[in-house]
């Protein structure tokens, strides 16, 4: 008989954000992407089940943060505004956790700043994002998806000891920027992940991008998916160079899975699936969506293509859509 090939666990998460990255601090506007991706997924969820022949988790980041509090009056304001809809998705069975921007207001400038640079203001947006969510839900969050996929090793120890068990910033692959959007304010710069590990890990206190070495930690780092693009060998240099970026051991997972863009042969997203899963000895997925891809329309057909070549793959049977905790502990049965 043919062996058995082991379910892959996919993470699908989606960061709950207002539509407008500078928010109106003069208007409580709706967040009309959210709603639209509300609809979105209750429309999909069926049709995961029906193809995967098991229950569709979903999961959750909400903006309850300092940017949200200001404008809206109350950090849990997502929460309480859409109480119906995050009752819902706990029916379901879905996690729901933190996405916390470190946005602080300039007076003087009448815009956001973006004050990565200042580790006592992140740490103040995290916290106040936690209180929040245990205010809202009566009880620890236990999930992190910090925004623009930033990170850095003291914001991870931190949520730590709040009691984060889960983190999902980290994207393999993506290089270091100054800042995602060349229009707004930022201090500080986006973090590199060339050399992180491609599986879940305990990260080091003294480095969150390497592995902790015999020191005990609560929580786990879940990278999101990484594929590999086809350079050929008319491109000698660009695959040196990324070769000697990600290095040999990662070389089959150097380019981030993102949904929002477009993905035209030789690396259709197809292919980058099937590269990504070849390179993994027990494989996962784990893909983000923002909650605005509904109110932009380029936005809408990369994720919705996306989305269905993930669910026309041929390993589609094996698909186990799941909550953080429940794609590890599939991990860990696997081994």
């Amino acid at each position: 008989m043919p062996p058995t090939l082991s379910p892959i666990p996919v993470i699908f998460c989606v960061d709950v954000e207002p539509d407008l990255r500078q928010v109106n601090r003069g208007a409580r506007e709706p967040w009309t992407g959210y709603e639209f991706t509300q609809r979105y997924l209750r429309d999909l969820r069926p049709r995961i089940e029906a193809l995967t022949g098991g229950p569709a988790h979903f999961s959750w980041f909400l903006r309850m943060d300092p940017q949200v509090a200001d404008p809206y009056g109350s950090a849990t304001w997502v929460a309480d505004t859409y109480r119906a809809h995050m009752d819902e998705i706990q029916r379901e069975g879905d996690e729901i956790g933190v996405h916390p921007h470190p946005y602080r207001w300039l007076e003087n400038e009448r815009a956001w700043l973006q004050d990565f640079g200042d580790q006592a203001w992140v740490d103040h947006c995290l916290r106040v994002s936690l209180e929040a969510f245990a205010a809202a839900f009566g009880r620890p969050c236990l999930s992190l998806r910090f925004g623009d996929r930033w990170l850095n090793t003291q914001t991870v120890n931190l949520a730590e000891r709040l009691g984060i068990r889960f983190d999902l910033t980290v994207e393999p692959g993506a290089p270091p920027l100054p800042t995602l959007m060349d229009d707004e304010r930022t201090s500080g710069s986006l973090p590199g992940y060339r050399r992180v590990p491609r599986v879940p890990f305990a990260p080091s206190p003294a480095d969150f991008q390497r592995r902790a070495r015999g020191e005990r930690r609560d929580i786990r780092l879940i990278p999101l998916t990484s594929g590999h693009l086809r350079l050929g060998m008319r491109h000698p240099r660009r695959y040196l160079r990324r070769l000697w970026q990600n290095g040999v051991r990662h070389r089959g997972q150097d380019t981030p899975l993102s949904m929002w863009r477009s993905w035209p042969a030789p690396d259709t997203f197809d292919r980058m699936l099937d590269r990504a899963v070849a390179a993994q000895r027990r494989p996962y997925l784990a893909f983000a969506i923002r909650s605005d891809f509904g109110v932009r329309p380029h936005l809408l057909q990369a994720v919705d293509a996306c989305v269905n070549v993930l669910l026309a793959h041929p390993a589609r049977s094996r698909y186990r859509f799941s909550t953080p905790a429940e794609a590890l502990a599939a991990l860990e049965a696997a081994r």
